[in-house]
């Protein structure tokens, strides 16, 4: 008796499918996040250009430049 009479609880061809499927959400997901990454890399790089570094203050000279008077 050569002839195999167990048979496998899930198809072969369904697990083939279900691990395709994990394995491409997975590479959406990595591509995704490199993404935003980059994106978020750029934009700091385009911010730093625009406005400076961090928490840089520019050279100010302390003079108070208004032409009200001050209540005394």
């Amino acid at each position: 008796m050569k002839k195999h009479t167990t048979s496998t609880a899930i198809p072969t061809y369904a697990l083939k499918a279900e691990a395709l499927a994990s394995m491409s959400a997975s590479f959406e997901r990595f591509c995704l996040a490199a993404g935003l990454e980059t994106l978020s890399e750029m934009l700091e790089q385009d911010a730093t250009a625009a406005c400076g570094e961090r928490y840089e203050r520019g050279v100010t000279s302390g003079v108070r430049r208004g032409v009200s008077r001050s209540d005394e």
